[in-house]
Formats: C-alpha cells, structure tokens, sequence
C-alpha cells in the first residue's frame, strides 16, 4: 500500500522496511491498535481481506471489508435513500406464554410427524 507508514502492516518477528510497505495488501498479517490509529480510510478501503488487530501482542479485535452488498446498502443510508430498521420496539417484546398442558409440545408434534412417516 503505497504512502503507509513503515511500520503497518508488518508481519510479525520482522523489522519493518519501506520495501516490505510496498508489498502488496495480502501481506498484512496483523495490525496493533497504533498501527490501525495511523491508517488513512484509503488504505482501511485498499484492505480485501480480514485482519486481526492486536494490543500487546494479543488478538482484541478483526478489520474486516465490507461486502459489496453491505457497501451499497452503507451508501444508501449515508445519501438518506434508505432508512436502516430500527430495534427500539424491542423493550416491549414479550415471549408468548408456556402451551397449555393439553397442547403439545413442537417437539411432540415432529417426532409424531417423524412416527407418521415411518409407518
């Protein structure tokens, strides 16, 4: 990825190098919480596969590309042609009540079904 700083995207146990930033995408391995602060949107866009974002060493988080569905569905919302659903109504949800004794179960009714079938 061309103009990244020298450290991004540097495989692990090997010094960073100006040659190894000109590498291509695919030889991102990881990414620390710095080097991913330090990232331009141009070069989060130029990233095609998952990467693993790592503090201390350790896996805390993926960077992962959108799809192209979830692209355009993102350009949708931002341009105001498409309102996302909204989960606000989801307080109010209840669970139907328990089935009455002398109704049965789903899975009565499938292995009734299952029976059925075998006869």
């Amino acid at each position: 990825m061309s103009g990244m700083a020298t450290d991004i995207g540097r495989r692990p146990g090997k010094p960073a190098s100006r040659a190894h930033a000109r590498e291509s995408r695919e030889s991102i391995l990881a990414l620390t919480m710095r080097e991913l602060g330090k990232l331009t949107v141009d070069q989060v866009n130029e990233i095609d596969h998952p990467v693993p974002i790592t503090s201390n060493g350790k896996p805390v988080a993926w960077l992962v590309p959108l799809t192209a569905a979830e692209r355009r569905r993102a350009e949708l919302i931002a341009t105001g042609r498409l309102e996302p659903r909204r989960r606000d109504d989801l307080e109010a949800w209840q669970p139907l009540p328990p089935a009455a004794d002398t109704e049965s179960t789903l899975t009565e009714i499938l292995n009734a079904m299952r029976e059925q079938e075998r006869t």
